[in-house]
């Protein structure tokens, strides 16, 4: 099956798990962004323009799915994995420090990003949104990379491997 529609179908997979399943595991009354998580690695092997035109479209349909603030989770969501496609470009993705390190700042960054514009469009969100949601779900985002990273590295580098045949 061809790379994008796979990632499509696993966009999918994940958007339904942070909706249902993950609602259930909140941790400190957050729950991970699987989607973010996706897309940051996504963006490891896909460089930044072809993960900011993927970001955009998982965010986009999470924003449809969500039916709130159309456009705020594509528009964050392109930009974090434009941003994290260029500094991660040449990173040792097999070491998992790397993608640790990449997700932890990534969750960081794209939360930001989605109170700034909160801001922006007139919402009245405190900026302690940070400390009691942007920065525990990002925790909570890197705490599952060991357990997520392997898999999905071994199967886009037998992706590589098959489509170079």
């Amino acid at each position: 099956m061809p790379y994008y529609v796979m990632m499509f179908l696993w966009g999918i997979v994940c958007l339904i798990l942070q909706s249902t399943l993950f609602s259930q595991l909140m941790i400190a009354s957050v729950k991970p962004d699987l989607l973010l998580i996706l897309i940051i690695f996504n963006c490891f092997f896909q460089g930044p323009y072809k993960g900011c035109a993927f970001g955009f479209f998982l965010g986009l349909l999470e924003d449809l799915y969500l039916g709130s603030y159309i456009g705020m989770n594509a528009l964050t969501k392109a930009l974090t994995s434009l941003v994290g496609g260029w500094l991660l470009k040449g990173a040792f993705r097999e070491k998992l420090l790397v993608p640790v390190l990449a997700l932890f700042l990534g969750s960081i960054f794209n939360g930001t990003l989605i109170i700034f514009l909160g801001h922006i469009i007139g919402l009245n969100w405190d900026w302690n949104l940070f400390y009691w949601k942007v920065l525990p779900m990002a925790i909570y985002n890197t705490c599952l990379v060991p357990f997520i990273y392997s898999s999905f590295y071994h199967w886009v580098e037998q992706d590589i491997k098959q489509q170079s045949l």
